[in-house]
């Protein structure tokens, strides 16, 4: 076997699409536990109107399989290296491709987990647009003002009318200067409960904005990349433009790479990645090395 694509949502799967189309032997293992599962709707897709995360998957795997791509529902929690490269799950291969993704961690708010992926969600540019000149309350992650204030600031060229909750955290002057220059409200107080999207504050005051969106910590899915000996770096497997990473005939793509990736993003990079690990796999089919 060529390649063993570790991770099957949109990066997974493009990455093996890309690679069966080039006549790759090729085997995607996937758990079904893709990061977007909570999501409604995946939007800002060119091509895809609206669907849900899980029809686009399905829709995926078919394109993919009629290009002779195997799948082991599985997810790999380990791999072994041999003379002709990896054992993943028993499968002899001479690349692997880490599609494992991100995992979100949202603000310890009680409430705020019930409503993730419909009316809490974290990115405007995902989300925006469907609650465009709505009112919008953007809730913080408490102790990182940063973000809250950069995010806060996007999601202002969408509405009007936003709210920035900093859940207790202070804010310079600098950054409310900024803030109201955007035309952004801010509440200091700490946030009791969420209802979502309503937010009570612990004054007892409610907001009923149209949509909430959070600031989320992300962490990798998945450990195989250190378990590999990759560099990891801010959370972030360590590639180049091609998706290699630190250790020859291991590639990372997508948000498992670059985490700021938009679900398309992703998809491009890793299509990006698998013409990579063809040309490299090429030259060692001509006797080259890695």
């Amino acid at each position: 076997m060529d390649v063993a694509v570790i991770g099957g949502s949109l990066a997974g799967l493009q990455a093996a699409l890309t690679l069966g189309r080039a006549r790759r032997q090729v085997v995607v293992f996937d758990d079904g536990q893709p990061r977007n599962r909570p999501a409604e709707h995946v939007h800002n897709y060119l091509g895809a109107e609206d669907p849900a995360p899980g029809e686009l998957l399905a829709a995926g795997r078919r394109q993919v399989a009629a290009y002779g791509v195997e799948f082991r529902d599985a997810r790999v929690e380990d791999v072994t290296v041999d003379d002709e490269g990896f054992v993943v799950d028993g499968i002899s291969v001479r690349a692997i491709v880490l599609a494992t993704g991100l995992r979100d961690e949202l603000p310890d708010v009680p409430g705020v987990a019930d409503g993730w992926g419909r009316s809490v969600v974290a990115c405007p540019h995902c989300h925006g647009w469907e609650v465009r000149d709505q009112p919008l309350v953007q809730l913080g992650m408490r102790g990182a003002p940063d973000r809250s204030v950069a995010r806060a600031l996007l999601l202002s060229r969408w509405s009007e009318d936003v709210v920035l909750c900093t859940d207790g955290d202070e804010l310079s002057d600098a950054q409310q200067d900024r803030l109201a220059v955007a035309g952004v409200k801010v509440r200091t107080e700490r946030v009791a409960k969420v209802l979502a999207p309503k937010v009570e504050l612990e004054s007892g005051e409610v907001l009923a904005p149209a949509r909430l969106f959070v600031v989320v910590r992300q962490h990798q899915q998945s450990d195989l990349a250190e378990q590999l000996g990759c560099q990891v770096a801010e959370g972030a497997v360590v590639a180049d433009e091609g998706g290699r990473t630190t250790v020859p005939g291991v590639y990372a793509v997508g948000t498992t790479a670059a985490p700021a990736l938009l679900a398309i993003g992703a998809a491009g990079h890793a299509s990006t990645a698998a013409v990579a690990v063809h040309n490299d796999l090429l030259e060692l089919d001509l006797g080259g090395g890695w």
